[in-house]
């Protein structure tokens, strides 16, 4: 096999090294809500940073024909004029069914999608629940390649570390570790992140619920999302990032 090497970027902002492939985390709650609306057969996601340009986005869909769900939030709330908040849970196989497409603007993760696209690398949307398919998605682009550098962004919350992305950076690494054995090797951020994971691995939901954000939501309602978001490997989804020249904007399909 070939050599692997691993680099978690814990926050926007940070200097983003090179990689041949990113793999970008928003567990609370982005990413999840992408993975979800795959899992329930939902068709392309664009990732929009600012809401006023999701709302320009979606009318420029509405003109083609689609029939977009705006989805997104705003430090955890629903955004004026938007269809959905950012709860996996609002997600059914009806609503899925009634739109051809989603439009989604986040606080965090649909700007890390957006930075992690500048890279002009594959990038593919990744969380708890879909941490093995994501995982062996990245492999299969090795190409025989003698040395592979996977890339790992933490959303992370107002541009700083964010203790639950840091697990689940952790746990994609031990599926990586536990593919590749000894090929695997870890930059120091890695490492932070596998160590972190192995520490609380055993009781991830419990850690999770300690981390600021996860404070947060909970003290809003949103409890149930934070559980919704810690089951692991339980969806074979892999939103893989592209580009769409007509609009101008990026999207994730499945």
């Amino acid at each position: 096999m070939s050599k692997i090497i691993a680099d978690v970027i814990l926050a926007q902002g940070e200097p983003m090294p090179e990689a041949d492939i990113w793999i970008v985390i928003d567990i609370l709650r982005a990413t999840s809500v992408i993975s979800r609306w795959f899992e329930l057969g939902g068709k392309a996601i664009y990732p929009v940073i600012e809401p006023e340009d999701a709302l320009a986005l979606a009318a420029k869909l509405k003109a083609q024909g689609e029939r977009p769900l705006l989805m997104g939030e705003r430090h955890a709330v629903l955004i004026n004029g938007f269809d959905l908040g950012n709860s996996p849970l609002d997600l059914t196989p009806e609503i899925i069914n009634k739109y051809s497409c989603a439009v989604m603007s986040t606080t965090n993760g649909t700007a890390a999608l957006n930075t992690a696209f500048k890279t002009n690398k594959p990038v593919i949307a990744a969380c708890a629940r879909n941490a093995n398919a994501a995982v062996k998605y990245s492999l299969d682009k090795l190409n025989n390649n003698n040395e592979f550098k996977i890339g790992i962004l933490c959303s992370g919350r107002r541009k700083r570390p964010a203790w639950d992305d840091t697990l689940c950076a952790g746990l994609l690494l031990e599926i990586l570790k536990d593919i590749c054995g000894d090929n695997l090797a870890m930059a120091d951020c890695a490492r932070l992140a596998f160590e972190l994971w192995q520490n609380h691995k055993h009781e991830f939901l419990d850690s999770v619920m300690t981390a600021e954000h996860a404070k947060f939501l909970d003290g809003l309602g949103f409890g149930r999302d934070i559980k919704f978001a810690c089951q692991v490997g339980v969806s074979d989804a892999v939103p893989v990032l592209y580009y769409n020249e007509n609009l101008d904007s990026i999207y994730l399909i499945n």
